[in-house]
């Protein structure tokens, strides 16, 4: 049959990735496959891949040859001849293993795992055999990419990788791959777990966690869930979590299944409050995306905790420089933040003068720990300080905002419910954001030097749920 030559037009020039469909990448390359085998020496380095762009990994294939050297070893990425790798996590961790778990079924669309363990009889396969791990996320390059392999113990390592290469002139897409990786035996800052703090233009593709319960007062998931701070910088939004089962997609605790976007590939349920678990979340059909910022959050009890994420930047990509406080000073809880009439009531601290707090502050029989908090991102984050009572509640967070000369300004807060806003010991806003978070520019004056700022801001049950966070800077 001759060859029949299809008009260009009728070929569309990009398609999504079906993992990341954010990634959309040329429909016209060369299909390439890199095959590797190396044997490592202790604390030693190996590339499993390595080739010249444009192009982009669409598939990793990876196998020690025994599951227990998989500890302590390294995959490094590095493409477009970047002087910092845009990868440096434990190779366990990146294909989805978390904590010293024996290996499991990972299904998820973005990483894929298959134990080894079938067979058991047979001298030639080792009886604790690696297993196959995958990885489908998207790497484009557009001059090198590099995938590496550090090891601190005599190995050998076997790879697969296939990839696209593109035409010299190519229309790419700007992201490149990123990961991050976070273990705490158990957090300690706090309650707030890190999954993923980065500055710049991006977007998160998806995220794997594992717990190991070692507090066994509650259940594990009760926790209020993850936290997602974006661009804070420059547009204050957030996605509150539910509570920890519930961010993955499941209710009323783990199960142990799997889909493309969320599962549980591994639960070891020994009673309500003794579980340990993994689990993940892939965002192929609603990825989060910051422009400037991203703080990236789960609250988290004294268990041990893991998280490897993975998402996209533009490199070079920055956030603007913003003038907002780094430090405050926190007081609370006072009753009465579910009624307007009672949050407007005066308390004890508008009548304290002007500077900083003492450790604590006393009202009659009454005395209130005084929290010394520091800003992320502009971020203030008073939920974890009052966990407990922090639904229906009030406080009040002073700090200062320094001017070179007196000037006319904006202030900028973002907030949910209800705010009263005093500068240098004046009312100048009682502020309405009943129904979630949002923000609020008012006009000030500021004087030469220091100026006091104090914000009174309640938390109740709205769409953002168990959220409490302000968002403060000068424009």
């Amino acid at each position: 049959m001759p060859f029949e030559k299809i008009p260009a037009s009728s070929v569309p020039a990009h398609v999504p990735d079906p993992a990341v469909p954010m990634i959309v990448l040329p429909s016209e390359f060369r299909t390439r496959r890199s095959n590797t085998a190396h044997a490592i020496k202790a604390g030693g380095s190996v590339d499993l891949f390595a080739a010249k762009g444009p192009g982009c990994v669409r598939h990793i294939w990876f196998h020690f040859e025994e599951y227990e050297k998989y500890k302590g070893a390294e995959i490094e990425i590095c493409v477009d001849d970047e002087t910092e790798p845009q990868v440096r996590v434990p190779v366990r961790a990146f294909f989805g293993l978390m904590h010293d778990f024996e290996a499991y079924h990972v299904a998820s669309a973005g990483i894929t795992l298959f134990p080894q363990f079938t067979i058991l009889n047979d001298p030639r396969i080792p009886q604790k055999a690696s297993p196959g791990a995958n990885c489908y996320l998207p790497i484009p390059f557009t001059t090198s990419c590099r995938i590496s392999l550090h090891s601190p113990k005599e190995q050998r390592a076997t790879s697969m990788v296939d990839w696209h290469q593109y035409p010299k002139r190519v229309d790419l897409t700007p992201y490149r791959f990123h990961a991050q990786h976070h273990a705490e035996r158990p957090p300690t800052d706090g309650g707030v777990f890190p999954i993923l703090r980065e500055v710049g233009r991006g977007f998160v593709a998806g995220y794997v966690m594992g717990w190991k319960q070692q507090e066994h007062s509650d259940m594990v998931f009760h926790t209020g869930g993850t936290r997602v701070l974006i661009d804070g910088q420059t547009d204050p939004h957030a996605i509150s979590g539910h509570n920890v089962e519930d961010d993955f997609g499941f209710s009323w605790g783990f199960n142990q299944y799997q889909c493309q976007w969320s599962g549980c590939p591994l639960n070891q349920n020994r009673g309500r409050n003794d579980q340990d678990g993994v689990f993940y979340r892939f965002f192929g059909p609603d990825p989060i995306a910051f422009h400037s910022s991203i703080s990236f959050t789960s609250n988290a009890r004294a268990d041990d905790t893991e998280s490897t994420v993975y998402y996209y930047k533009i490199p070079g990509t920055k956030a603007p420089a913003v003038n907002t406080p780094e430090t405050w000073q926190v007081v609370g809880p006072f009753s009465g933040g579910n009624q307007r009439d009672l949050f407007q009531r005066e308390e004890f601290v508008e009548r304290l003068p002007p500077g900083p707090w003492s450790k604590s502050l006393k009202s009659g029989e009454a005395s209130y720990d005084v929290h010394d908090l520091s800003s992320e991102y502009g971020w203030l984050r008073l939920e974890n300080t009052f966990f407990n009572t922090m639904i229906d509640h009030s406080a009040y967070a002073r700090t200062t905002l320094t001017s070179d000369n007196e000037r006319e300004a904006t202030l900028r807060i973002t907030f949910d419910n209800w705010a009263i806003v005093w500068l240098n010991g004046e009312k100048i806003a009682a502020l309405d954001r009943e129904e979630e978070l949002d923000t609020v520019r008012l006009p000030i004056n500021l004087k030469a030097g220091e100026n006091e700022l104090l914000i009174k801001n309640n938390n109740r049950t709205n769409h953002s749920k168990e959220l409490w966070v302000l968002n403060c800077a000068i424009e």
